[in-house]
């Protein structure tokens, strides 16, 4: 029991540990006129699979670093709650999982320069929640989780390109 404990333990660290990400690409997020964050896709150390990233089987984090001088807590929960809720597949599908959207944009603050923001995503364990070093929030359902996936990384052509160039170029 003690053994499997510790390995739970070092895996998680594992995770979490900035040495163990390569950063894949960037690309900025623009409301408008207003560029409130950049976005950086890594990947664990040594996995370079495009199509299981792009499927959503593999272990990536999304980091965020805010650009905006401050960004309010209801602009950062309505641009959260607006990504999330355009992914899902239909009205049914955002009634099913309100409770997780709501849980989640509860823990959500609002945003200053510089700020970073880490979504570790895992498809078999959900979403842990960073803020500035310190875990806020796990999202679990693979529904929801999929979404926020999908919202950051198939946003357009443009961002998915600019987030998944180290592995393009590397297919080439």
């Amino acid at each position: 029991m003690k053994l499997i404990m510790l390995l739970i333990i070092g895996l998680t660290g594992i995770n979490t540990h900035p040495e163990q990400w390569v950063k894949v690409g960037e690309s900025e997020i623009s409301w408008g006129y207003k560029t409130p964050y950049r976005i950086n896709l890594r990947a664990p150390k040594g996995v370079h699979d495009i199509d299981d990233i792009r499927n959503g089987v593999q272990d990536i984090q999304f980091d965020l670093e805010w650009l905006a001088p401050v960004t309010t807590q209801e602009q950062v929960t309505a641009h959260f709650k607006e990504l999330l809720e355009n992914q899902l597949k239909d009205p049914e599908s955002i009634k099913f999982n309100r409770v997780i959207i709501d849980r989640l944009l509860n823990k959500l603050p609002a945003a200053n320069r510089f700020d970073h923001w880490q979504f570790y995503f895992s498809p078999d364990s959900g979403t842990a929640v960073y803020i500035n070093g310190e875990k806020v929030h796990n999202i679990i359902g693979s529904e929801i989780n999929r979404a926020l996936h999908a919202a950051w990384l198939f946003r357009d052509p443009v961002t998915t390109s600019k987030l998944l160039t180290r592995l393009l170029k590397l297919g080439q």
